[in-house]
């Protein structure tokens, strides 16, 4: 497994206002294959947006959710937006979209 991904949990935290917000905590780093990568052009509004995506493999024995984020060490920032067991392998299959902050 080539790529390194460093896992990032959401969690709830209240700033000086008293509102709501989402903040990440680093949970674990681990070792994972990229297996697609795909980009996009998306409009909105008569604006045009850059969308990617990408696949990445790692093992089932870390802990993950969707909604979660992973940032490719020395790489872009990706919210996981779906995962999909591979149960004869033992992987997780994280379909990521970029994060665009």
């Amino acid at each position: 497994m080539k790529y390194r991904l460093r896992l990032l949990r959401p969690t709830m935290a209240t700033n000086a206002y008293g509102e709501d917000t989402v903040t990440y905590i680093e949970t674990v780093t681990v070792h994972a294959e990229r297996v697609k990568m795909g980009g996009r052009q998306s409009e909105a509004v008569q604006e045009h947006f850059p969308d990617y995506s990408v696949e990445f493999n790692i093992r089932d024995a870390h802990e993950v959710a969707e909604n979660w984020r992973c940032q490719q060490l020395g790489g872009h920032l990706y919210t996981i937006t779906n995962i999909t067991p591979n149960i004869e392998r033992g992987f997780l299959t994280l379909t990521c979209e970029r994060v665009n902050e």
